[in-house]
């Protein structure tokens, strides 16, 4: 035993410096680290006896470069669409269904299809497709126009499939003269064998109805016009391809009875209503629309589309189809939305927590930030899936260049300076951009900063104010440090601060907001999260509204906000931009601001002239462990 630890004794080695025995790789390391540390101190010798010299000149900060507005159509999918057909006057069209509001989806077709045309020197139509009375309203035909305008486009002409309504009836009539058309009275059990049956498990086949001649279809069809069926009792097929493989070829229906509802446009005049199938590919034929652009779910449509047009021999539109735009996170369908207001889970329709233009809108998303964001995506024939992170990421991107600071407190607490004056401040409005000017704010010596900014123990990792510690006031003379506070002793809170004027320190560690109490103004501040817990609500345990956040909404009735607001006001909308392009264009959404070091904020259609209401539209890019 006692030769065995010799041994292993022998094979140590003596580090000089330490008196330690260790082994020969452990001594070499040590070695290593010292004459490193060795040669570091010897370079700051060097340095500090060679006296102060001039820094090299810090890299210029490399700045972003501008998205081109137009980079969608002059590459990839779009590019491809227009030399397919180019033209030298392109028509386009967006026709939305007057039954809902639009959505962030359709933020994507109204771009690519006004755009579009706008990139190629074109025209496009806002035609709306209201052949289903019993969901259509007004109020819904009133926001899409209103939403379109607001993103900046200005439609060729405002049109309505319902301006061809005799036209379409008599395209039908051709097209039962033609043999292409026939009035069947199968119910949707028979329809379904017709089509294959349960997973397309038997052989398909046409029905006896589309043997009958032409002028019993004639006939039946008249009289479906005339009312002398009830709905559901009978209906108009198109004669088209049964054996294809394609289901938009298994005799789709032309036209269908309603009579529950009259028109918004032409009351009782019609009991018989063109469906999407056939109403859609000759409207753009009557309407010259060169380039037909819709959504991929359309795909297979386009055979039909292209079968109705060349059978009539009308003017062929050339129809293409590009990925849709879905958003995680949230709920689009008007069902739902429905469930949500009525159950009070939001305010209305255009609650800033949803996702319908108008509530997108409300929020205070500007138009231009939802039109760069779907520039920045592009168009592709891929489905477009984006969590709402993500979309808000690229609305912070653009507000930050866009919109002007103002100094705002949440939940505030007053600091007295004891050792203070009254002094105007000026500050700018941006520090990245002189352009937007500045303004004068009144330092006073009770300020009020943040309840979150003070705590009554000091510690390592809180670098604000605290008893006996210093801090920043954004552009205020001096630094402040605090000396006592007080409490109230029912809730704890505290009541007040007290501090005097650093001037010993030059520069501190952290710089906090604050707001006079001259000049400024009480505000409710809404803070709006997200309205679920999860990235698809629908698959919910019990249903999506058992996975509402139950913190969607946090308020702080008792914000105050700087005296600089009166002139943003003033000069809204921030930025002017889209359909928000001057002076006073704009609803009070348009009034954005930068509350520094707190989030980005716009003015509330709630607000009044006794009180003003804030959105959150997005919170800053800070990191989420800053102290």
């Amino acid at each position: 035993m006692a030769e065995a630890v010799t041994q292993s004794v022998a094979k140590l080695q003596l580090d000089e410096e330490t008196g330690e025995m260790v082994s020969k790789a452990e001594l070499k390391k040590r070695q290593q680290k010292r004459a490193k540390k060795a040669l570091q101190e010897k370079a700051r010798a060097e340095k500090a006896a060679a006296g102060p010299q001039d820094k090299p000149a810090p890299k210029a900060k490399v700045e972003e470069a501008p998205i081109d507005p137009d980079a969608m159509f002059k590459q990839g999918f779009l590019e491809e669409v227009y030399k397919e057909r180019p033209s030298e006057k392109v028509v386009t069209r967006f026709p939305p269904e007057p039954n809902g509001y639009l959505h962030i989806g359709h933020a994507k077709a109204i771009a690519v299809n006004f755009g579009f045309a706008r990139h190629h020197g074109g025209v496009c139509y806002l035609r709306y497709d209201d052949t289903n009375p019993e969901k259509e309203e007004e109020v819904y035909f009133t926001a899409i126009k209103d939403i379109v305008e607001w993103l900046g486009f200005k439609p060729f002409k405002i049109t309505y499939s319902s301006d061809n309504f005799q036209r379409l009836y008599d395209l039908a009539e051709k097209l039962i003269t033609m043999e292409k058309a026939y009035v069947c009275a199968c119910n949707d059990t028979e329809i379904k064998l017709q089509r294959g049956g349960e997973k397309g498990a038997t052989p398909r086949y046409r029905c006896s109805h589309a043997e009958q001649p032409v002028e019993e279809n004639l006939t039946k069809f008249r009289d479906m016009r005339d009312g002398k069926y009830k709905p559901k009792e009978v209906f108009l097929r198109m004669k088209q391809d049964i054996t294809s493989g394609n289901p938009q070829e298994w005799d789709l229906a032309a036209y269908r009875i309603k009579t529950d509802t009259p028109h918004h446009r032409t009351g009782w005049d019609w009991k018989i209503y063109p469906t999407y199938d056939f109403t859609h590919c000759l409207c753009d034929s009557f309407e010259g629309i060169t380039h037909s652009l819709c959504t991929t779910e359309f795909i297979m449509s386009r055979v039909s589309y292209e079968w109705l047009n060349k059978t009539l021999g009308v003017y062929e539109p050339m129809q293409r189809e590009y990925g849709r735009l879905n958003l995680t996170g949230t709920v689009l369908s008007k069902r739902k939305i429905l469930k949500l207001v009525e159950e009070k889970f939001v305010r209305s329709w255009d609650d800033p927590r949803l996702y319908s233009l108008i509530a997108i809108r409300r929020r205070g998303v500007p138009p231009g930030a939802i039109l760069e964001f779907v520039n920045e995506l592009g168009v592709t024939t891929s489905t477009t899936t984006i969590k709402i992170h993500r979309f808000e990421q690229s609305i912070r991107k653009y507000l930050e260049m866009t919109v002007p600071r103002l100094m705002m407190v949440l939940d505030p607490v007053p600091l007295v300076i004891e050792d203070a004056e009254a002094v105007d401040v000026e500050l700018p409005f941006s520090p990245k951009d002189p352009k937007m000017g500045s303004h004068k704010v009144r330092f006073t010596p009770t300020i009020y900063i943040d309840r979150s900014d003070f705590r009554e123990e000091d510690s390592k990792d809180f670098f604000r104010l605290a008893p006996g510690k210093t801090v920043g006031l954004l552009n205020a003379p001096y630094p402040v440090k605090a000396t006592s506070f007080t409490k109230d002793e029912a809730t704890g809170k505290v009541t007040e601060i007290r501090g005097v004027f650093d001037k010993e320190t030059k520069k501190a560690k952290t710089y906090i907001q604050w707001v006079g109490t001259e000049g400024s103004r009480k505000v409710e501040a809404r803070i709006h999260n997200a309205l679920f817990k999860s990235e698809k609500p629908e698959d919910a345990e019990g249903g999506f509204l058992n996975d509402i956040n139950p913190d969607s909404e946090i308020i702080y009735a008792d914000a105050l906000l700087e005296s600089g607001f009166d002139e943003v006001k003033r000069r809204a909308p921030w930025p002017e931009a889209a359909g928000e392009n001057e002076l006073g264009k704009g609803g009070p959404e348009s009034i954005r601001f930068q509350a520094m070091r707190v989030a980005y904020f716009a003015v509330d259609s709630d607000s009044t002239d006794d009180k003003i209401v804030l959105n959150r539209i997005v919170s800053l890019k800070e990191d989420a462990g800053k102290k």
